[in-house]
């Protein structure tokens, strides 16, 4: 049975943007009430031997606002806006149930340092962590789970490809398509947003407690900008030899020559629902280049795999292709 289009969204609200920062907000709010029974510096990271990393206090609260609300508002930023478009899929459901499965186990986890030092002198007094951590888990699981449970059920609308026919041509004429497939706003801004949000939380550890651990969020957020900037735009050829996909900066080359398009097609793209993200994708049946739902060039290869990506100008870019595979064929017999 279908759900209501605005149920849906309303649900998906309520558990992956209300509910984490209430979690959130509830923790920070625990974890002020505690400060005056608590040592500081507290202790903010436990290695083999026990506590070996200290921040002053008013950094967990800080960092559970960043963590616990941030992050899972980050992933429901990417969710909600495709479900309130009318997409429907396995990982949007996921996704809002994971931000708020989130939000909950690091609320847990953050909260639950705290409470093992409450009273002590010196925090380096506190005891091992490993309880929280197994509290933690299966809170993070069960509220995850239950966010699952309150969103209605999805289910995925079929792509529909249409087939384009090739470019009419005066004999001898040779013609060439340029293009560019660029990321949607919302997904590039989530990216950025978490880069930035790494970077925040590794500079404050950096200078206030924990050296190791500021490296390791140092390094994914380079990591993460380094793929902003390499695999958010891509350059688009079609032309004698075929489709050719390429990185703006050049470190990733795809395509399907001329000789093996069988078919082409104009067909409507859902990133999250259909392929499950965007970037670079892999699906039974299918390789696609997603950076944005809309419009997308679909071929139908020789062995009957597709290679899909996403164009503002899908149809012109299809009709070429088309030309040059008639061609090919034709070079063929």
């Amino acid at each position: 049975m279908s759900v209501p289009h605005d149920t849906a969204v309303s649900r998906a609200i309520a558990v992956g943007v209300i509910a984490p920062v209430a979690v959130a907000a509830t923790a920070v709010v625990v974890q002020l009430l505690m400060l005056g029974d608590l040592p500081d510096p507290v202790a903010t990271h436990w290695g083999p031997s026990g506590v070996d990393g200290f921040a002053p206090a008013w950094t967990v609260p800080l960092m559970t606002a960043l963590l616990a609300g941030g992050l899972p508002l980050l992933m429901s930023a990417i969710a909600v806006p495709p479900i309130r478009a009318g997409e429907r899929g396995f990982v949007l459901r996921l996704l809002i149930a994971m931000a708020v499965g989130l939000s909950a186990f690091l609320a847990v986890i953050l909260t639950g340092s705290l409470v093992l030092q409450r009273g002590l002198e010196d925090a380096a007094d506190a005891g091992s962590v490993l309880p929280v951590v197994a509290v933690a888990v299966p809170i993070g699981l069960a509220v995850g789970g239950a966010g699952w449970l309150l969103q209605p059920r999805h289910a995925a609308a079929p792509a529909e490809a249409t087939p384009v026919a090739p470019l009419e041509r005066r004999p001898g004429e040779r013609t060439m398509w340029f293009g560019r497939a660029e990321m949607a706003p919302l997904p590039l801004g989530a990216l950025l947003g978490a880069t930035v949000l790494l970077g925040v939380l590794a500079l404050v550890i950096g200078l206030t407690s924990d050296p190791v651990a500021a490296w390791i969020l140092a390094g994914t957020a380079v990591l993460i900008g380094t793929l902003v900037a390499t695999l958010t735009v891509f350059r688009v050829r079609v032309d004698a030899s075929g489709l050719t996909v390429r990185s703006a900066a050049g470190l990733v080359r795809m395509g399907v020559p001329a000789s093996d398009v069988a078919g082409v097609a104009v067909t409507e793209v859902k990133g999250l629902s259909q392929y499950g993200g965007f970037g670079i994708r892999s699906v039974p049946g299918a390789t696609a280049v997603v950076l944005r739902s809309g419009t997308a060039l679909e071929v139908t290869r020789v062995n009957g795999r597709r290679f899909v990506v996403t164009l503002d100008d899908a149809e012109g870019a299809a009709a070429v292709l088309a030309a040059v595979a008639e061609d090919a064929r034709a070079a063929q017999d």
